[in-house]
């Protein structure tokens, strides 16, 4: 059936691909990302916890990183991919559901933490979409990495204000029977019935070539020499490893940020409309970022504009710790959204770009755990620095340097070398 619904198709079918992956990471970042800031206030007062204890919701998700590596070998598998997202949406929709029943902190990380957190981390921008994307796409990379990001900023821009809305005017407990509701109508359709592995189950080549075109090998129509390391062979490079750690800096900032911010500004005396409008606002220019910075990665070399993504993030993040005007504030959401939305597409297009596409599943399920981690334990940390401080102040800078650095790392970190006579093209 989808073979027949694909020989009608004006447009090559990646672009579906494009579209199912933009719309879970829309979902999973606004739910799991940007709009559980809105929960932090209302939920810790009436589960009488703290914020420390509430933000360390994010360290439960890491109960889910033994089974990472294996969803990254599931997704190099004909219907890994499918089925991984379409049960991923269902497990997700219904856990957040569940959110809305509970009486105790504890269940709380049950439920949200530990079974949305699985979904998370199977329907979610780092794993499954970026992998099968590579897969997809060769010469289009940055572009596509980049439209399929949007939809985490999407998930700012709108589910987060939807978020916003249903907790101000119906209470916290209505908004996760909303918000579960939402996973499961948007993930899981589309998943089940269109997602697919790679082009070559559907007689077709990477960014749109048919079998039919008397091309016989990838190489000759993408105009270079496309390089797929095994996972041992990519574990044994310098460069894995770096990017481990490019990554893993770059999370170790992002998550908290988008954790916190909302409780950031209103502690610092602004109403949550006007926090509301700020975050919405960085969002919508992390939407531009990812296309300016997937213009740029078509054109230059991937490692410099992975770098000064990560290095202005930091810099502007800055401008929030010392705002004092709601003006200042819509600067930083500007800035800080155009170049930290940049971060997590360049981030997928150099491993792709480095590593090659036919095993990038179980090669970004090697290295996504790294990044789950430090992503987990951030949040908390911040928490605790507020408490201890009164303040976000020093946990904001502390991340700001954090992106600076990981910034400068990426921009020494070359491509590797394959051996056995193969090389990759020098970047």
């Amino acid at each position: 059936m989808i073979r027949a619904f694909n020989s009608v198709l004006p447009f090559y079918y990646g672009w579906i691909i494009v579209l199912i992956t933009f719309i879970s990471s829309m979902t999973t970042a606004g739910i799991g990302g940007y709009g559980l800031s809105f929960f932090l206030i209302p939920m810790s007062e009436e589960l009488g916890v703290s914020r420390t204890e509430f933000s360390a919701i994010s360290l439960f998700r890491l109960i889910s990183l033994p089974v990472i590596p294996f969803l990254g070998f599931m997704v190099d598998k004909r219907h890994g991919g499918r089925t991984i997202m379409a049960l991923g949406g269902l497990i997700g929709g219904i856990s957040l559901i569940s959110v809305s029943q509970i009486d105790s902190i504890w269940q709380f990380f049950l439920s949200y933490g530990i079974i949305f957190g699985f979904a998370t981390t199977a329907i979610g921008g780092q794993l499954v979409g970026p992998a099968v994307l590579s897969k997809w796409f060769i010469n289009k990379r940055g572009r596509v990495m980049a439209i399929s990001a949007i939809g985490i900023s999407g998930g700012g821009l709108v589910i987060a204000p939807i978020a916003g809305i249903l907790v101000q005017e119906f209470g916290w407990r209505t908004s996760w029977i909303g918000l579960g509701i939402l996973m499961i109508v948007a993930v899981v359709p589309i998943s089940a019935i269109f997602m697919r592995r790679q082009p070559e189950d559907m007689d077709l080549f990477p960014d749109g070539v048919r079998r039919d075109s008397n091309t016989t090998d990838a190489s000759n129509f993408t105009g270079q020499e496309e390089v797929s390391f095994s996972t041992k062979e990519a574990i044994k490079t310098k460069a894995l490893w770096a990017l481990i750690l490019v990554q893993s800096l770059g999370l170790f900032s992002l998550m908290p940020t988008l954790f916190h911010q909302v409780a950031f500004m209103q502690d610092q005396g602004f109403t949550i409309s006007d926090s509301t409008k700020v975050a919405t606002t960085l969002a919508g220019f992390a939407v531009v970022g990812k296309l300016v910075y997937g213009f740029f990665a078509e054109r230059y070399s991937i490692r410099y504009v992975l770098g000064f993504s990560l290095i202005p993030a930091g810099m502007s993040l800055l401008i929030l710790v010392y705002a004092q005007k709601l003006t200042s504030l819509y600067i930083y959401a500007v800035l800080h959204g155009i170049s930290m939305g940049g971060f997590p597409p360049m981030l997928n297009v150099i491993f792709a770009s480095y590593f090659g596409r036919e095993y990038m599943g179980a090669i970004r399920g090697f290295a996504t755990p790294f990044g789950n981690v430090v992503g987990a334990a951030s949040p908390v940390l911040a928490a605790w620095m507020w408490n201890i401080s009164g303040n976000y102040s020093w946990a904001f800078i502390l991340f700001a340097l954090s992106w600076i650095g990981g910034g400068i790392l990426a921009l020494f970190t070359k491509p590797p070398a394959l051996q056995k006579n193969r090389s990759l093209k020098s970047q």
